[in-house]
C-alpha cells in the first residue's frame, strides 16, 4: 500500500512539474506571434517605422549585445518603444538597404508570456559605399504578451558574428 501511495504521489509531482513548465498555446496564436516577428523584419527593411512601432508595448525594454567587431557599442539598453524606434531609425539610416532573414521561431509559453527565440542573418548595404555590405549573425529572444493583440514587452538581440 505504501508503494502505491508513493507511486501516486510521484506521478502527481511529475504532472505538476510538466504543467508548470509549459502551457498550451493555440496554433492561431503561434501564427500571430510569428507575424509579429515578420513585421519586425519588414518594418526595418522597408523603413516603415509606423509598422515597426506597432508591435511594441509602450514600455518595451530592449537590450542589444553586439559582437565586438561590429563597429558600435558592445551593449545597448533602451527603455520605451519610441526611444527604440528612434534608435533603429538612426542606425538603419546608415544603410541604403537591409534584409533581415529570420530563422524558424521557437515559441515557449507559460500561460501569460510567450518567449520567442529567432535566429537572424541580416545583410546591410551601406548608403555611402554602394559596393560594400555587412552581414550580421545573431538571434533574438523576444517576450510577448497578448494585449488584445500580441505585443513585444522585452526584446534582446545577441550578436554571434559579423562579416
Amino acid at each position: 500500500m505504501r508503494n502505491i501511495f508513493l507511486i501516486a504521489l510521484f506521478g502527481l509531482f511529475l504532472s505538476i512539474g510538466i504543467n508548470a513548465q509549459s502551457a498550451e498555446i493555440s496554433s492561431e496564436d503561434r501564427f500571430k506571434i510569428i507575424d509579429v516577428m515578420n513585421k519586425y523584419a519588414l518594418g526595418i527593411d522597408t523603413k516603415d517605422y509606423k509598422l515597426f512601432r506597432s508591435i511594441f508595448s509602450d514600455d518595451v525594454e530592449v537590450n542589444i549585445l553586439y559582437t565586438p567587431n561590429y563597429g558600435t557599442d558592445n551593449t545597448v539598453n533602451i527603455k520605451g518603444a519610441d526611444n527604440w524606434v528612434n534608435y533603429v531609425d538612426s542606425e538603419i539610416s546608415k544603410f541604403r538597404n537591409t534584409q533581415h532573414m529570420l530563422g524558424n521561431p521557437m515559441i515557449s509559453y507559460n500561460g501569460e508570456v510567450a518567449i520567442v527565440r529567432t535566429d537572424l542573418r541580416a545583410i546591410h548595404y551601406y548608403a555611402d559605399r554602394p559596393d560594400v555590405s555587412t552581414t550580421f549573425w545573431g538571434y533574438y529572444e523576444t517576450y510577448m504578451v497578448n494585449q488584445g493583440e500580441w505585443k513585444v514587452i522585452k526584446h534582446t538581440l545577441t550578436g554571434i558574428g559579423v562579416n
